[in-house]
């Protein structure tokens, strides 16, 4: 599920290029950047820059495409589905989907 969550923290972008609702996508990134702070603190209690340092990781994370990190990390996970249709079934399921580290609120 971390996976996931750095994923959802990687292509969440509000000032990506054709963004239309950037309130919308800017809520969804401080969702999942806040699920990952909670994982990697109750995952790694004794690191506590270890948030940090992924953050900073993000922005050379974004260089690389989604069909690199798609063959890396969620062909086991997921099979033949793009992680486009998994992400835009997470987004389409609004408030009902629940994050695994956090209350939505």
């Amino acid at each position: 599920m971390v996976l996931i969550i750095v994923m959802m923290c990687i292509l969440c972008v509000a000032d990506a290029c054709g963004i239309s609702d950037v309130t919308h996508v800017e809520s969804i990134q401080e969702k999942s950047q806040c699920a990952l702070e909670e994982y990697v603190r109750t995952q790694y209690p004794g690191q506590a820059t270890r948030f940090g340092k992924l953050l900073l990781r993000l922005p050379s994370l974004r260089t690389i495409s989604a069909q690199v990190i798609e063959q890396l990390f969620f062909v086991r996970l997921v099979g033949k589905t793009p992680i486009e249709t998994l992400i835009r079934d997470m987004l389409l399921s609004g408030g009902s989907f629940n994050w695994p580290y956090m209350s939505v609120q």
